[in-house]
């Protein structure tokens, strides 16, 4: 951010011109959204967008260009597909031209998950536009990628600056433990902000959980985990959602699941029976009584308007495949409503933030000692105020990431 200052200083923006910002999830979109908001250099003329949204844009606005070279379009669901045409799309100058005219600066974060085809888009970008880029490699939770993309290029253009100050959280304990874990070592077990506990069966953990959420002196609390197999972590869950626990009878709280973007896609999809061919006036008829669901509000709509356009029957597979459409993009482009209690994966929970955390470390943890330091990396950092790690046994306390010299 304070790069993007000095370079709004030094070049001003024209009257047409924008900040692009650029990263694959939701988190860090709205992350880097409000803190470009404050950046009086730039006065608010910026755009923030994941880099699946501005694929989607770049293939439907150069369409007939991707005609013309003998590339298919994917659908707009296919988003590994869709990237690879963009990428392909501005490797031609005029699409980087035409790009680098409305956005001369672009910002990249979390650069460590971009795919080979959303770090070949950014490649791209940068013979055009001036980029600025960040990104953590021990925050990538891929164990497929066993090197980042970005790195590959990287080098021709400039030589990294190592930033080593966090801004998500001022907190000491916070910050020790993840400094530990990042160089290999354990994270002290005990304090008032950051703790370890040993929690063996479900109502003990539940206690734990339900004290914790009491005790948070406000705002909200994420339920992370590294493994839901097995259903430890769920039992623990479903406890704190219905009963009260403990000496003090703390709960219950409604702590929310959230739901993987196919499994609401296929729920949602599922609420109506539709024929195998109906009327545009027949299909709303079979929707609306599900108009509650935000992805069939908007199906209603594209019904009304494709009878609009004149079109007297639609298929309803077709209008299924709509709504799913419609809630995967939302899941993409729109992002999650935040919630006060909510429960979900580590890999959920990435480029998120909340004012505090509760990981529940169960024996279904994966068996790499690499990858679970990051994954406990991961859900530590995400807390602004405090962290409290519940762990399955004793067992697992002798095993990273928990194993080591303290620090």
């Amino acid at each position: 951010m304070e790069q993007v200052k000095s370079e709004a200083t030094i070049r001003p923006l024209e009257a047409h011109e924008r900040v692009l910002a650029l990263t694959f999830m939701h988190g860090s979109r709205r992350r880097l959204d409000s803190r470009l908001r404050g950046i009086g250099e730039i006065n608010g003329r910026h755009r923030a967008m994941t880099l699946d949204s501005l694929a989607w844009r770049l293939c439907k606005r150069w369409r007939a260009l991707a005609t013309s070279l003998n590339i298919q379009i994917p659908s707009e669901a296919d988003f590994d597909a869709t990237c690879a045409l963009a990428a392909a799309l501005l490797a031609r100058p005029a699409v980087a031209a035409w790009v680098s005219v409305a956005y001369p600066f672009v910002v990249v974060d979390e650069a460590q998950d971009l795919t080979e085809p959303r770090s070949e888009m950014i490649r791209h970008l940068a013979a055009s536009c001036h980029v600025l880029l960040a990104f953590d490699e021990f925050q990538c939770l891929n164990p497929t990628m066993s090197s980042m993309p970005v790195e590959r290029w990287l080098p021709a253009y400039c030589e990294p600056k190592l930033l080593e100050q966090c801004h998500r959280t001022n907190n000491a304990e916070l910050l020790s433990a993840a400094r530990a874990l990042r160089s290999g070592c354990a994270p002290k077990r005990g304090g008032l902000r950051f703790k370890v506990v040993e929690t063996a069966s479900k109502p003990l953990a539940a206690t734990f959980l339900a004290n914790f959420i009491t005790w948070r002196k406000g705002g909200n609390v994420a339920v992370l985990t590294p493994s839901r197999k097995g259903g430890f972590v769920d039992g623990v869950v479903e406890l704190v959602r219905t009963r009260k626990l403990g000496k003090q009878k703390n709960g219950p709280y409604l702590v929310e699941w959230e739901v993987a973007t196919h499994a609401e896609a296929d729920r949602v999809a599922t609420l109506t029976a539709l024929p195998e061919q109906c009327s545009p006036a027949r299909a709303v008829e079979l929707l609306e009584p599900h108009s509650q669901e935000p992805a069939i509000r908007t199906v209603v709509d594209w019904v009304r308007r494709r009878a609009a356009l004149g079109i007297d029957a639609l298929k309803g597979d077709q209008i299924q495949s709509r709504i799913k459409r419609t809630i995967t993009e939302s899941r993409h482009f729109g992002g999650l409503a935040a919630r006060k209690y909510s429960a979900m994966t580590i890999q959920q929970a990435k480029n998120r933030e909340f004012d505090h955390v509760a990981v529940v470390w169960p024996y279904t943890v994966p068996r790499n000692d690499d990858q679970r330091r990051r994954l406990l990396y991961n859900a530590i950092t995400r807390a602004r105020r405090s962290c409290l790690v519940m762990v399955q046994s004793s067992k697992l306390l002798g095993e990273a990431p928990f194993r080591g010299r303290l620090v």
